[in-house]
Formats: structure tokens, sequence, C-alpha cells
């Protein structure tokens, strides 16, 4: 907790969190309002009261400096508020508690505000609003759900809360390249990314939820995408193209994604490596609109997908993963000035991250910027054409053929771009 506020030297500091509750409790609120209005309930709380709830709450915790007896004593006290009024509209036929729920979250949110954890309280609120706006989609989902969605559901939070924590996180294997928990956490990965797909394939519609999901998992992982989109693909082959333009989608964000990385940690690395990126992402993104529209208004917006994510593509995935890993330590170690090239290009085939972040941080240290834009350079023309490879391997022939069209126009422009560019990985 945050020392106590001195309310008189730095009164800036105290009305900034008071600001900050009574603005993520107004959001909460005017969810609530306009909930009651459209059900024609009567109200416990709304677009004043629980903007109160939460400047109650951080103003208790600026005055004690921290969530101490005051404060939970507040929280008692709306709590029995929260009580009366669920008592009272129970008898109607109501019995719903999300109001009242929401009004305590509210003022836990405002104490948080007050301690000066603002990033924190604003992230709950909105997700607790997000939370409440989408009533009728959230309660559809489950109802929707078959009985092999309930179980990959409960194997998705298997291996993810259950198995991953278990697993040791140290190095093991040659040249200690192989960490149980790393390597596990790429199952979590293509998993959760299929069944976040998934998600927004039920939520949003089968178009908008895949180019969603694409853009989002190309945050993370666009090799990740792409492989656990080629799954999808043999099991909703009518959606193949669509799923290509989504994996487009993710591509196009992880050259985004490298380019901020390298500007982050090199930024003299971005010089020399910003064109290439835009060339590439300029040609991938004009084919990927190209088959967008062109599948605009094809076919219907049934999803077709009945297994959100196949473990064993997980699986084999990682495996791959982690063969490329131990390559890539050897590549480094034993080729001496080729290693840049090789490790490179190696590192490509599974992630991009590492290899832009250490070339880009020894950028600083014995590797001129040219060269570490050079060898990041190969990295993604060889991310790209695994990605290619990865789809027409494990993918839908439609999907394929269509990742394979995205890919490699922008594989060629890269081409191009280090040609016109120079840039040269071994300096």
């Amino acid at each position: 907790m945050g020392a106590p506020v001195d309310l008189i030297a730095r009164p800036e500091v105290a009305l900034l969190r008071l600001l900050v509750a009574g603005l993520v409790g107004g959001l909460i609120g005017v969810e609530r309002e306009r909930a009651s209005h459209a059900a024609g309930e009567r109200m416990f709380a709304g677009v004043r009261t629980f903007p109160l709830f939460a400047i109650l709450g951080a103003s208790l915790t600026v005055a004690e400096g921290e969530i101490g007896i005051a404060t939970i004593a507040g929280f008692m006290a709306v709590a029995a508020l929260a009580v009366v009024a669920y008592w009272r509209t129970s008898g109607s036929g109501e019995v719903g508690t999300t109001t009242e729920s929401a009004a305590l979250a509210t003022y836990w949110i405002g104490a948080i505000a007050g301690t000066g954890a603002l990033l924190l309280a604003g992230a709950i609120g909105i997700t607790v609003a997000v939370l409440l706006v989408s009533k009728e989609r959230l309660e559809a989902f489950p109802r929707a759900m078959t009985r092999e969605e309930l179980r990959a559901t409960l194997t998705l939070a298997v291996i993810a809360v259950v198995i991953l924590p278990i697993l040791p996180d140290r190095s093991y294997g040659p040249w200690k390249v192989w960490n149980p928990h790393n390597l596990w956490g790429v199952v979590v990965l293509v998993c959760g990314l299929s069944f976040a797909a998934f998600l927004a394939m039920r939520l949003w519609g089968a178009r908008q939820g895949l180019y969603l999901s694409g853009i989002l998992g190309g945050l993370v992982s666009s090799t990740a995408v792409t492989v656990s989109f080629a799954a999808h693909s043999r099991t909703m082959p009518d959606r193949g193209r669509q799923l290509a333009a989504a994996s487009g989608l993710a591509s196009m964000v992880m050259l985004a994604r490298v380019a901020f990385l390298a500007a982050i940690v090199g930024p003299s690395v971005l010089r020399y490596l910003g064109p290439f990126l835009g060339i590439m992402a300029l040609a991938g993104a004009i084919v990927t609109a190209i088959l967008m529209r062109r599948r605009a208004t094809d076919g219907p917006q049934e999803t077709g997908v009945t297994n959100p994510f196949q473990l064993r593509e997980a699986i084999r995935w990682a495996l791959i993963y982690g063969a490329v890993l131990l390559v890539v330590e050897a590549a480094r170690r034993e080729l001496g000035s080729w290693g840049v090239v090789a490790a490179s290009m190696l590192a490509g085939l599974v992630d991009m991250d590492a290899i832009t972040l250490s070339l880009a941080t020894m950028s600083g240290v014995g590797l001129a910027p040219e060269t570490a834009a050079g060898g990041i350079a190969l990295a993604t023309l060889s991310n790209t054409a695994a990605k290619a490879g990865y789809a027409a391997w494990r993918g839908d022939r439609a999907y394929g053929r269509a990742v394979a069209g995205i890919l490699g126009i922008s594989f060629i422009a890269g081409i191009a771009a280090i040609l016109l560019l120079g840039l040269k990985p071994l300096g």
C-alpha cells in the first residue's frame, strides 16, 4: 500500500485518485442505469450512486493512507445497503444479484484507486463494465456449447492452470536450451489462441471474430496463430480463405511488433529495419485486404467449428519449437561469424521476439546497427516462409494456398527491400 497522502501539500495526488474512482464508478453506473430502464426494473443504484460508492472507497483509503479499518467499515456499510436492496426487490420476483454485486465491486475499485494503483483500478472497472454490458451474449454462450466444447474448455483450464504452474521453470538438455515450463507454455499459447478464435467467432460471427482473433493473436505470436488456424481450417474448410486472411492480419501485426521491439531496445536498428518492415507490411496488407474484400459477401455466417482446439496439434508444435531451439543454439556456438545468419534464419522458424531482442540489444555492443537489422530481416523472411509452410503442411488446401499468396507476396517484397536497402547480416 502507498504511504499516507498529505492532502494539504499534495492535493493533486488525492484528487487524481478520486477522479479515477469517480470516472470508473460512473462508467459502471451508466451501464446499470441503462440496463434497469431497458428491463423496466426498480433501480437499487444508477449513474449517480455508483460513482458515490467508488468515491467513498477512494476517499477512505486516501484518508487512511492504506486499506484499513475505515475502508473495511465503509465496505460493510455498502454491503448492508446492497442486502437491504436485494431483500426489498426479491419479493417481486427479481432474484438477480448483479447490481448488488457490481456495487460491492465498485466500492473496492474505488479503494484500489485510493491506494494509487490507478491502472489496476481502471482495468478492473473496464472489465466489470464489459461483463455487465455483455450479459445476453455471455448467457447465451454456455447454453449453445456442446459437450465436446465444454470438455475442451475444461481441458484448456487443466493444461493452463493445473499443469503449467507445476512444471519446473529451469533449463535442461544440451546447452540448457529446454525449459519444461516454457515448452508447455507454447502448448498453452497455441491452444489458447485457438480457443480465443472459437470464442470470438461465437460472439461476433465467423468473419469478424476471425479477423479480431488474428489481430490480437499477432500481438502474441503470428506463428502460433497460423498453426492454430491451420487446425481449424481442416474442420471448417468453407472458411479457409477467411482463416487465411486472419492469419495474414496476424503477420502484419507481427511486423509492427518487431518494429516496436527494435525501437525500444535498439533505436538505431530501426533506421535500417523500418523501411524493410514497412515494405513487407504494405505488400502483405494489400493482398490481405483483397482477400477480405473478395470474401466479404460470400457464404453463411455460421462458424461451423465444433472443437475449440486440438491438443495433439499444439503438442506437436511444441516439439518442433524445442527442436529448433536446440539447432539455433548449436548454430550460434559452432558457426562463428556465420552464426548470426544461421541463428537468425533458424530462430525465425518459430519466434521473432527472441531474435529481435537479442540482435537489437547486441547492436549497441559489438554489432553494427545495419548488421543487426540485416539479421532481423533474415529472421523475418524465414518466419514468413515457415508460416506459409506450416499452413500448407497442417492446413486445408484452400487455407494453405491463400496463406501462401499473402505471405508469398510479402516475402518477395522483403527480398526486394533487402536488395534495395543493402541490408547485410554479415556486416
